[in-house]
């Protein structure tokens, strides 16, 4: 029977506290604390979130501080949900304070970097601070973030204990004080960059979450991208190469940064990728100020309405379009297209024997839409047929129109470019589905059928290899690895 749980720490895990009232309620075995825990005592305790718990339990959880409040500062939901889009943010949250378990399938749960199991965390100078002023230590949430490795308070790495996170291994509830060493060897961190990002991400962690905003990260970002450097001066086209080499340059000296691939950079712009650690370093390079970051907010009237206005304006002023190409600092190849609105994908004009008639591309757009969707489908391949890379050409080829159709399509083109992937990630996909094509079969999986069916040279399977993970769940991924 549970007569009272201890009060949360500050920045205390939920794993945390039920932990040290396990230690310290007197139970002969972890079953029977189980019993009064959790709904299901064979369960194990989830480490960054939440279970589902006896309505006994619950109650008592819920006595002084509000589930809402629990999730959002106990949880490490702020980490996984923060920056994924309004809807499914919202039904997230709500199943977290539901204690329910389907928002797995809505967060983006983030992998191991390098492949290592992941364990509980501790800052050795947090550790004995702790214990003079609480007289114990416990799990915080954040020294759990995954991209950041040093404690943004003391400035020390931060150490794994021997409490892995995982959802294998024996039901438990550990405390920090049972595992942690008394004493434990304080490497400072003098890596400035290091330093300067733990800080912006805790910052961004621990501040309250906006639930409300639609405004989506991707679109968010690209619109803090400087014009006439990283956008072209109307703004709405990227330069991703000079982007990637100053992003690069600028966390030159960070170490262990794995997010360095321009697909990476791309897939976060176009709302692909929402993950914490890196959002975070693309905000702190644009110099996005915390605040800002914490309630994103889309210009008014975007740059490409305002360029397009100021052209308009100037042109009625009586200017030529080489003198407002001039005064805007554009081309003249892109000033006269937007004067003669060329640009417009409201009414484009076509010629047939009745006429002059307008098309209306937006209503277009929405009617190919599930067209396009059924396209890219079937480029997606089968257990029977192969997968083919999904690019405009290609959904074009299958729709059997030309690519330029798509021009005047932005919702279709988004849609197509939402499947974007660089070579090496196309060949993993090619590489799962003849591992699954091989065993539907029922044939033995070796290196020699994948080749038959892939036509990849070994060359081309070595460096699909990081890109496995990304096309499978992380055992078929590893039996792959083994057999190229």
């Amino acid at each position: 029977m549970i007569v009272q749980f201890h009060s949360f720490y500050s920045d205390e895990l939920v794993y945390s506290l039920l932990a040290r009232y396990y230690v310290k309620s007197g139970y002969m075995r972890y079953t029977f604390a189980a019993q009064d825990l959790f709904a299901s005592k064979t369960v194990r305790p989830n480490i960054e979130f939440v279970n589902q718990y006896t309505p006994a339990a619950c109650e008592i959880l819920t006595k002084n501080l509000p589930i809402e409040y629990i999730i959002e500062k106990h949880t490490m939901f702020p980490f996984y949900g923060r920056f994924i889009k309004q809807d499914r943010k919202q039904k997230a949250f709500e199943s977290l304070c539901g204690m329910k378990g389907n928002y797995y399938n809505l967060l983006p749960m983030q992998k191991s970097k390098d492949g290592k199991e992941r364990h509980l965390r501790y800052c050795p100078i947090c550790v004995p601070e702790d214990r003079e002023r609480f007289g114990e230590s416990y799990w915080h949430r954040l020294h759990q973030l995954q991209g950041m490795n040093c404690c943004s308070i003391h400035k020390c790495r931060l150490i794994d204990s021997s409490i892995v996170i995982s959802g294998k291994g024996s039901p438990k509830l550990v405390t920090a004080e049972e595992v942690i060493p008394s004493e434990s060897k304080i490497n400072v961190v003098d890596n400035v960059m290091e330093i300067k990002l733990a800080d912006y991400m805790a910052r961004i962690f621990q501040a309250d979450m906006d639930m409300k905003s639609e405004v989506t990260i991707g679109a968010y970002l690209h619109s803090k991208m400087p014009v006439n450097k990283y956008r072209s001066i109307r703004g709405e086209q990227r330069n991703m190469v000079l982007f990637h080499f100053d992003f690069m340059e600028y966390y030159k000296e960070l170490e262990q940064n794995h997010f360095t691939e321009i697909w990476q950079i791309q897939k976060v712009l176009t709302d692909q990728r929402a993950n914490f650690d890196e959002i975070c370093m693309m905000a702190m390079f644009l110099e996005i100020p915390v605040k800002e970051l914490l309630k994103p907010a889309l210009p008014e009237i975007s740059d490409e309405e305002a360029f397009d206005e100021r052209v308009k304006e100037l042109h009625n002023q009586g200017l030529k379009y080489p003198e407002i190409a001039e005064i805007l600092g554009a081309s003249y190849n892109v000033v006269k297209p937007v004067g003669e609105k060329r640009y417009s994908n409201k009414t484009v004009r076509k010629h047939n024997k009745g006429g002059r008639n307008k098309q209306d591309w937006n209503n277009i757009d929405k009617q190919t839409l599930p067209k396009v969707t059924a396209a890219i489908k079937d480029l997606q391949g089968s257990r029977i047929t192969r997968p083919k890379k999904i690019t405009v050409y290609a959904v074009a080829r299958q729709m059997n129109v030309h690519s330029k159709y798509f021009d005047n399509l932005p919702l279709c083109k988004q849609e197509i470019l939402k499947y974007y992937e660089c070579q090496e990630e196309y060949w993993a996909r090619e590489v799962v589905w003849a591992v699954q094509k091989i065993q539907s079969e029922g044939q033995p999986l070796n290196w020699k059928y994948i080749r038959n069916l892939t036509n990849l040279r070994n060359e081309n399977f070595q460096v699909c290899k990081p890109y496995l993970e990304m096309c499978a769940d992380a055992e078929i991924a590893e039996r792959i690895k083994e057999l190229l």
